[in-house]
């Protein structure tokens, strides 16, 4: 096998995974009593919640078949793919930055801890979240750099 073929499917399956993870993660941590059955959330707010993570795996479905369907634009494809899943990363950060805005929060009293490091004596506290964002555009940033043109 040649090298650029090799690169580009190292470059989808890290792509594929960052698609997967949007489909599985947060449908793990969302559904369900934290979430979108919580009964302490109104009824709207769990529509909402529903909503955003089935939208978000929908696109993790085009983003898969981007990545996998025969296609004479199959470098296009790769690309898109890769922009699509860094929409989910960037509208993350976004929603962060506008958090003051709306009185909002990474995390609720009753959700998913943070994880917690130690290096030396200092124990550190990183919300879930803001790990996974962290992992999962790495991934797709190293996926970006491996796609090599034919």
């Amino acid at each position: 096998m040649d090298t650029v073929y090799e690169l580009n499917q190292v470059a989808r399956i890290l792509i594929s995974l960052v698609a997967i993870a949007l489909i599985v993660g947060p449908a793990k941590a969302d559904f369900n009593a934290t979430h979108a059955t919580n009964p302490l959330w109104t009824p709207h707010a769990r529509f909402h919640v529903v909503w955003q993570v089935l939208h978000n795996s929908c696109i993790s479905l085009v983003v898969l078949y981007l990545l996998w369907s025969p296609s004479p634009a199959y470098f296009t494809h790769l690309y898109l793919a890769a922009v699509l899943n860094y929409l989910w990363g960037a509208n993350f950060v976004l929603t962060i930055i506008a958090m003051p805005s709306f009185g909002g929060s990474l995390a609720d009293v009753n959700g998913i801890k943070p994880f917690r490091f130690r290096i030396s004596q200092r124990e550190y506290l990183v919300d879930t979240n803001v790990f996974g964002c962290i992992i999962l555009m790495s991934l797709n940033t190293a996926g970006v750099f491996l796609i090599s043109a034919p």
